[in-house]
């Protein structure tokens, strides 16, 4: 079965927040998925901080990052007409507000008419309130897109494998299929973030 996808046109700058730039990585195929994708792919700076203080408490995802830099597949932009959105983003009450990274995600994308890559429910329930003509995607996405699995090809069920079980990988409820389908019913039970209920499947 193929999953829906909410992929915008071509021209459409993609800005990675940080759950999917660490799902990237623990794939262990990030470059491959992103050189495939040939998308213009953004990181946010708060998001690069984010990352860059991980570094010191021994995560690895910044050096992976930078790699991603070096060979120009990603490149880093700062806010700037969308800092308003950020700072409704992040001032307030817990309930209604995100962390800087997440919330840089949304206001780079709503500046740039780009689409973001978000995973969290809480900060895609933001977006669709504050910044409504956002395109979501999840980090899933980046992974299921044909292109990919082309490039891929043989090796897909072990990229996933391994963003689901190094990375953790949150899974959109309409991929959970998907994701039976390429690893198995019994490989995907040993993947924590993916629900129970994919027994069900």
């Amino acid at each position: 079965m193929t999953p829906p996808s909410s992929w915008p046109d071509a021209s459409v700058p993609i800005i990675l927040d940080a759950s999917a730039v660490i799902n990237l990585n623990g794939s262990g195929a990030a470059s491959a998925i992103l050189s495939a994708l040939g998308r213009d792919f953004i990181v946010p700076q708060d998001v690069y901080d984010e990352l860059k203080r991980g570094a010191t408490s021994g995560r690895r995802d910044f050096e992976a990052l930078d790699d991603l830099f070096g060979e120009k597949i990603i490149r880093r932009q700062d806010i700037g007409a969308g800092y308003d959105l950020f700072e409704t983003l992040t001032i307030g009450p817990s309930a209604l507000t995100l962390d800087d990274g997440e919330a840089a995600t949304i206001a780079l994308a709503f500046e740039l008419n780009g689409a973001a890559v978000i995973d969290e429910s809480k900060g895609r329930r933001l977006a669709l309130q504050l910044a409504s003509g956002v395109p979501l995607l999840a980090s899933v996405e980046l992974f299921c897109h044909p292109v990919v699995e082309n490039a891929l090809g043989g090796k897909m069920a072990d990229v996933v494998f391994n963003a689901l079980q190094q990375a953790r990988m949150q899974v959109l409820p309409s991929h959970h299929a998907w994701i039976v389908k390429l690893l198995g019913l019994e490989r995907a039970l040993l993947c924590h973030s993916l629900p129970r209920s994919i027994r069900q499947l």
